[in-house]
């Protein structure tokens, strides 16, 4: 289910969400929490994220934004090398459709801010072969190694 509307099967299990990086990232994210709550925003108010430090250290440089990504779908065709048919499927692709960010300061504890969501910017959609998916994002960004990384879905409404 993505923004309170079940997902077509041709969408679910796909898209950023099961990315195996991402679950690594999340694995990987003790000490850093992030959440929008159950927030329902209109184009062009504001949304508030509440991120928690627990353990700085561990961190690295943290900053805070709303990312909203489009899953589409497109078609592909592939031939046979052996036989010269041709097949065609969809394959669902994703971009980051708006995104921004502010650094927070790496204490413990929370911290609350607040995001403004352009008039203009894509609302939250679950359709079949377009879908646009709201989140506040966390990360601490490491030097070297895989950025730490939490997130929390809102729903944008038009």
């Amino acid at each position: 289910m993505r923004f309170g509307i079940p997902l077509p099967q041709a969408l679910q299990g796909r898209g950023r969400e099961v990315h195996p990086l991402d679950a690594l990232r999340r694995r990987m994210t003790s000490g850093l929490q992030v959440g929008a709550g159950d927030q329902v925003a209109r184009r062009g108010e504001e949304v508030a994220a509440l991120v928690t430090i627990s353990s700085p250290g561990k961190l690295g440089d943290v900053e805070v934004g709303v990312v909203c990504t489009e899953y589409y779908d497109k078609k592909e065709t592939n031939t046979d090398v052996n036989t010269g048919t041709e097949s065609t499927s969809r394959v669902t692709s994703d971009e980051i459709a708006h995104e921004a960010w502010l650094s927070v300061k790496t204490i413990p504890g929370a911290q609350s801010l607040r995001f403004t969501i352009p008039p203009d910017a894509p609302f939250s959609y679950g359709g079949a072969c377009l879908s646009f998916k709201w989140e506040v994002v966390a990360r601490g960004r490491k030097s070297r190694g895989l950025d730490a990384q939490a997130r929390s879905e809102f729903s944008v409404l038009p």
